[in-house]
């Protein structure tokens, strides 16, 4: 890809930091429904008397319906761009959420309404905000990715804490409305004013150069990504890195508490790693913007190795477990900040929705598998044993996938692309 006229990285943040903002609030308002759940648990299985069990339920429902649509939805950030795609999505995932206060004694309401949701946050997947951020920025992507992606840690601040006095105050229904109401409020008017992309400016205004367009008509097509050996290893090699992130982290407390440890300090410990989080995902994008990113990324899978052999030879150990727990977090950065990055240098942006779309798909399945596999073989076993042993080989594995992707490539600039659409445009004016 050409950057001869590329703007530095300080120049690209003056330019484009609404984007980035915008996104970020868009990351946070898909987290609503997680991060509450866990305040909703106890007044719903106290109303309807469900498990815990079927109340999460919804969560796979997620999954399962991310795997099936991500690429779909893929595929329409490529052709409608992604700010379309946000501004209907924030919408009906407000919508939806509010409307999970109708889930009656019904167990199968509860799921109809999930199935809903499910659909509704589609609008709002990491591609949509990772594809327009990724999009404007070139010098400075690994930082702004990492920031927008710090979406997460606001929402998780936020709504427990925003759902907990909601729910002490006007009881889980009116809790689902007034989360819906806060958040739409928050993000929407960011998203309208300030979410946009290349793709939307092309729109608006056809380029008049090669080098407006350069970012967004670089890359391989959907059919030439699908035979690529990198789409498949990067594909892996994040499903593999997700697998092990989010059900180490899911499971952590129960982790810590099978080793030893009292609840309390299990949780304490915890919360140690969304802080590290923090700090591996903002170091973790200066470091790709400055580095060669499949070394860093290489080199963050390993982390939770590390955590594993602290737990496994040190088990009830509070500094071990505390060690073992920053390394967790510092290594979160690669499930997602550093796989959309990898996309983007080794995939190009040209059909970047499509073939990172079934990415995120493998990623949602993977959010949605590891925690089940994991407690399954807990139940089976009475220990988390078996998980931290084969935690090891899967990082190990990852961590070679992301090695082998090799140099990024040098895509040329689809300039007959831009032909067509200033041709097109040209002809859509004429008529008008």
């Amino acid at each position: 890809m050409q950057t001869n006229n590329i703007h530095s990285s300080t120049n690209e943040w003056v330019k484009n930091w609404p984007v980035v903002l915008a996104s970020a609030s868009g990351v946070a308002l898909s987290t609503v429904h997680i991060y509450s759940l866990g305040v909703m648990i106890a007044p719903l299985e106290a109303e309807f008397g469900w498990s815990r069990a079927q109340i999460s339920s919804g969560m796979l429902i997620g999954s399962l319906v991310a795997l099936l649509l991500s690429p779909i939805i893929g595929l329409l950030v490529d052709t409608l761009g992604p700010r379309r795609i946000a501004l209907c999505g924030a919408t009906a995932y407000c919508t939806f959420l509010a409307m999970i206060s109708f889930a009656n004694v019904s167990i199968w309401s509860w799921i109809a309404l999930w199935t809903a949701l499910a659909i509704g946050v589609k609008g709002l997947i990491p591609l949509i905000w990772t594809a327009a951020v990724s999009s404007v920025f070139v010098r400075g992507r690994g930082f702004a990715l990492a920031v927008t992606l710090c979406g997460t840690g606001f929402g998780a601040t936020v709504t427990p804490m925003l759902s907990t006095y909601l729910v002490e105050a006007y009881g889980w229904r009116m809790a689902y409305i007034g989360l819906a109401a806060f958040w739409a409020l928050l993000v929407l008017p960011l998203l309208f004013f300030f979410f946009t992309s290349a793709k939307d400016r092309l729109r608006r205004e056809p380029p008049s150069d090669v080098q407006t367009a350069e970012v967004l008509l670089s890359g391989l097509t959907g059919r030439e990504g699908f035979r690529s050996a990198r789409f498949y290893k990067l594909a892996l090699a994040a499903f593999g890195i997700a697998l092990v992130a989010v059900s180490f982290t899911v499971n952590l407390v129960p982790i810590l508490v099978s080793t030893g440890l009292a609840r309390i300090n299990a949780a304490e410990i915890a919360g140690l790693v969304g802080l590290a989080s923090i700090i591996g995902r903002l170091g973790g994008g200066y470091l790709l913007d400055r580095m060669n990113g499949n070394v860093v990324t290489a080199i963050a899978v390993l982390l939770p190795i590390v955590s594993c052999v602290l737990l496994l030879q040190m088990p009830g150990d509070p500094l071990a477990a505390q060690l073992a727990a920053i390394f967790l977090g510092l290594s979160l950065g690669a499930e997602l900040d550093a796989v959309a990055y990898l996309a983007t240098r080794h995939l190009g942006m040209l059909s970047f929705g499509l073939l990172f779309g079934v990415i995120s798909g493998l990623l949602s399945l993977a959010t949605g598998l590891g925690p089940m596999v994991v407690n399954y073989s807990y139940d089976i076993t009475g220990a988390y044993t078996l998980a931290l042993w084969t935690y090891i080989p899967i990082c190990a594995v990852s961590s070679v996938l992301f090695l082998s992707l090799g140099q990024y490539p040098n895509f040329p600039v689809r300039t007959d692309l831009i032909t067509s659409k200033n041709s097109d445009t040209q002809a859509s004016k004429a008529k008008r």
